[in-house]
């Protein structure tokens, strides 16, 4: 049975500024990966609840003239054609409110989904990874009690994350002062452990 080609079509690659003019006029959420739009995924309703857990453990721990803390559409330029649209991000308080993006960030969560886990595993992990002053990266799977903490230490960050699996443990984070209840992180989300 023959198929009909469905035509391919292009972007050709970006730079940050005509990214920004172009994502402006479209509807839907846009990372800028090594030069190129890359539409990001719906979400379900367990992302969504992990990721307003995680972000009322943040609102009420982190020094709010410290810190701020955003959500999915703040970009974290990790090169020079890459921008990244992470979860959630804890940035110093610092900087014109009317910016879109930043190159600093202390604190990045990503909520793991089947069609991501190698971004977030793999490129976007590097890139995280990179970021002068980050203090931590967490990857939070939504279909298990899973937790894979990134932390840095003196010698910088370690070749593998620390995995958390107990529903009852707790995710310290010592440079932000921060300690967040798994239990709290997976309140009303059925997942098995």
């Amino acid at each position: 049975m023959n198929r009909p080609v469905v035509p391919r079509i292009d972007i050709p690659q970006m730079s940050i500024e005509a990214f920004e003019a172009w994502v402006a006029r479209q509807n839907g959420r846009y990372e800028l990966v090594r030069g190129r739009p890359m539409m990001m995924n719906e979400t379900t309703r367990y992302h969504s609840r992990i990721t307003a857990n995680l972000l009322r453990g943040l609102l009420n721990t982190i020094d709010m003239d410290t810190y701020d803390v955003a959500s999915g559409d703040f970009g974290l330029q990790t090169g020079e054609d890459t921008i990244r649209l992470a979860d959630i991000m804890v940035t110093p308080a610092a900087g014109s409110g009317k910016e879109r993006r930043t190159n600093d960030a202390v604190l990045l969560v990503e909520v793991l989904s089947p069609s991501t886990s190698a971004e977030d595993f793999g490129p976007k992990s590097q890139e995280y990874l990179a970021v002068p002053d980050l203090q931590a990266y967490l990857i939070v799977a939504q279909d298990s009690v899973c937790i894979w903490l990134w932390q840095r230490g003196e010698n910088g960050f370690p070749d593998k994350p620390d995995v958390i699996e107990d529903r009852d443990a707790e995710i310290r984070i010592d440079a932000l002062g921060l300690t967040l209840p798994v239990a709290q992180i997976y309140r009303n989300v059925d997942v098995a452990e």
